[in-house]
């Protein structure tokens, strides 16, 4: 009676095992955007969401290029929310030239983590039996983009280098520190189902909340359906992006039409000129190492300017840091187009003589999309922090004959 229960404990384990084991592999296989709902995107492991994008050719990836930075790399903005195919710039770069393109680009990261990213993926794609194998990058596009970089750059330069630490020594130090692994990626990596399902539990036990504070039987089916569509559709619902209640907003001297934008970013506005060479120094540092740990000489620097820079305000502009959301009038700063372009054309001469010094190819697509930008929006109107599809398209294009 004892040797048929454990026999019988032992085959119904094994059978979870075995299901278990076909639905993480289920997972891994339907997580492309073509398949993958675009709400649970963000629910996936990190590895997963380098392969996520349809930009490189799933039968043969032994060459590709690297894409580094943070949302405007990854391709954040109206295209993405609106769930289009083409949602940044490298999947027009890939329809247009044919090439293989992973993006390790992440919302929020620093120069530092983007450079992290691309180290840790590499060594856990390697390490897992159901994702491809990955050479290192034959050419590396690193994005800078001066509405945030910048000021993310110091501020951990500032907050965690040692006492009279070397910028160089920082972002050495803090690279090496964090590039390997640690145990929860890896177990993340080898299955990708748990952080999904935790995900997914976690949103439906905030829609039970919301059931229980409903006060009808028709507002709580009401409740499940939008979060049924939110979850499986293939666009984003955008809800508050498309309110703007706040206070302090900005207009468009050449769109008149275009008013009550929330404070939008600038060319590293917030920070002064030695504020701003440390967050380039650190820029340049980890753009070396990536450069060093490919191994490759294909590198490519794109600047993307910041809305501030890209048009004509009506002024005073109110202006965005860190922080998106001004809560008080004492938050609320503003700035001159022409205070603006002075700090735009400084960092964009640092980062062009850097180029020449260090053998790389400098792409700085800002005068055309100043120039594009007097008769069409190039960002928004549901998210001014990034270029919509338009905006992305200009740069696809401008890159096409500059890049290999």
């Amino acid at each position: 009676m004892l040797k048929a229960k454990l026999k019988n404990f032992l085959l119904f384990f094994i059978s979870i095992f075995v299901t278990f084991l076909f639905i993480n592999f289920i997972l891994i296989k339907i997580s492309s955007q073509n398949i993958f709902p675009r709400p649970l995107a963000a629910s996936l492991p990190n590895t997963l969401l380098t392969f996520y994008p349809d930009t490189y050719n799933k039968k043969n990836l032994e060459n590709f290029t690297a894409v580094l930075g943070n949302s405007v790399a990854q391709g954040g903005g109206d295209s993405y929310l609106k769930g289009e195919n083409n949602y940044s710039i490298t999947h027009h770069l890939h329809d247009i030239k044919n090439k293989n393109y992973l993006i390790f680009a992440r919302a929020g990261h620093n120069s530092m983590m983007s450079v992290i990213n691309l180290t840790k993926v590499h060594a856990l794609s390697n390490k897992s039996f159901m994702l491809p194998d990955l050479n290192k990058p034959n050419s590396i596009i690193f994005y800078f983009y001066e509405g945030i970089d910048l000021w993310w750059n110091y501020s951990l330069y500032k907050n965690y280098s040692k006492q009279n630490e070397s910028v160089e020594s920082f972002v050495l130090r803090t690279i090496n520190d964090n590039s390997a692994p640690n145990l929860f990626e890896k177990f993340e990596n080898s299955f990708p189902i748990f952080p999904f399902v935790g995900t997914f539990f976690e949103d439906f036990a905030k829609l039970f909340k919301e059931i229980f504070k409903s006060g009808s039987l028709k507002e709580s089916i009401s409740l499940i359906f939008d979060r049924i569509k939110k979850l499986f559709g293939f666009y984003i619902l955008l809800g508050d992006r498309e309110k703007n209640d706040l206070t302090w907003t900005n207009s468009l001297k050449n769109h008149k039409s275009v008013n009550n934008i929330r404070p939008i970013q600038g060319a590293g506005i917030t920070l002064n000129k030695n504020q701003m060479l440390i967050g380039l120094n650190v820029f340049f540092n980890s753009l070396n190492y990536a450069k060093s740990w490919a191994n490759t000489k294909n590198v490519y620097i794109l600047y993307i300017p910041a809305p501030i820079t890209v048009y004509d305000w009506k002024e005073p502009i109110i202006y965005a840091g860190q922080a998106l959301s001004p809560r008080s009038k004492d938050d609320v700063k503003s700035i001159t187009n022409k205070q603006n372009r002075i700090k735009n054309i400084f960092l964009r001469n640092e980062i062009q003589i850097f180029s020449e010094k260090n053998d790389i190819t400098f792409l700085d697509p800002s005068d055309l999309l100043i120039e594009e930008g007097k008769s069409k929006l190039l960002h928004g109107p549901l998210d001014w922090g990034h270029m919509n599809h338009d905006g992305y398209k200009v740069v696809s294009e401008f890159l096409v004959n500059q890049i290999n």
